[in-house]
């Protein structure tokens, strides 16, 4: 679990890809032989995969396949003992329903899995609080996905306060630099391409100790400034995205997408980006 987990947060997408089959199995088994005082723990445990195979999925944009692990996460958290993992496990599975195009399911599943998760913990300590601000981060994000802004910038600013009372969390937990590239995301879905540009620029990277994170600073930074009309720097934040975590770009359809844009639009006046299309597996 902490080798795929691991995998995950440095972007070895392949590597966790073949890794995943054999977790599963074995956390399903686990879950199968445990005796009646260990199965909470073993249904926990088992959710804890298959939310790692569903935030794979997520990347790769495999929605059907990421619709049954986040159901089955969901499943098993709720007969596990962990309120964090079922919290979790909401998220993620109203994050598919958001890609397709559930955003109203989607919205309600990660509010009452806030409201849950706050009534089950109380959030007495930082990992209970960062869990919980992840939910209003998120469910900001959907809300500009419908063009809500007063919605957005209503729940950012709840999450903000949770990761206000975070403090310096362990590695992997929602924290405030989360939360200023979540600003980022924010802006870019509204429409809003400056002021993500502005974001961006308050931000250094080089301080996001994980690359999936800085991976999603990349993305956000690399859209905004393509929908501010500035190819020359959208393509240094996708040179910077490929030297820092190469597999994100060379897998991702968003780094795809855009580069195929760069590539038909603006070939003739960005050196390097043919050559860069090649890299990353479109020429």
């Amino acid at each position: 679990m902490a080798a795929a987990r691991a995998d995950y947060r440095a972007t070895r997408y392949t590597q966790l890809a073949r890794r995943l089959p054999h977790l599963l199995a074995r956390a399903i088994a686990n879950r199968d032989s445990a005796a009646v005082h260990q199965l909470p723990m073993a249904a926990s445990r088992l959710a804890q995969a298959y939310n790692i195979a569903t935030q794979l999925l997520i990347k790769l944009h495999d929605n059907g396949m990421a619709w049954a692990t986040a159901d089955r996460a969901v499943q098993a958290a709720r007969s596990g003992d962990d309120p964090v993992t079922l919290a979790e496990a909401r998220r993620l599975a109203a994050t598919v329903m958001r890609r397709t195009h559930h955003r109203d399911g989607a919205q309600k599943l990660m509010l009452d899995a806030a409201q849950a998760l706050q009534a089950d913990t109380g959030l007495l300590d930082a990992t209970h609080s960062a869990v919980y601000g992840q939910l209003p981060a998120a469910a900001s994000y959907t809300a500009a996905m419908h063009d809500d802004r007063d919605a957005a910038w209503t729940l950012l600013g709840e999450a903000e306060t949770a990761a206000r009372r975070t403090g310096d969390t362990k590695a992997g937990q929602f924290n405030l630099l989360d939360l200023a590239v979540y600003k980022i995301s924010v802006s870019r879905v509204l429409g809003d391409y400056g002021t993500a540009v502005d974001y961006a620029r308050q931000v250094d990277p080089a301080r996001i100790v994980m690359p999936e994170r800085r991976a999603r600073y990349w993305e956000d930074t690399a859209l905004a400034l393509h929908g501010r009309g500035r190819p020359q720097a959208t393509f240094q934040a996708l040179l910077a995205a490929e030297r820092d975590t190469p597999q994100e770009v060379r897998y991702r359809p968003w780094a795809q997408q855009l580069t195929t844009e760069l590539l038909n639009r603006n070939s003739r006046n960005l050196p390097g980006v043919r050559e860069f299309a090649s890299r990353i597996g479109l020429i």
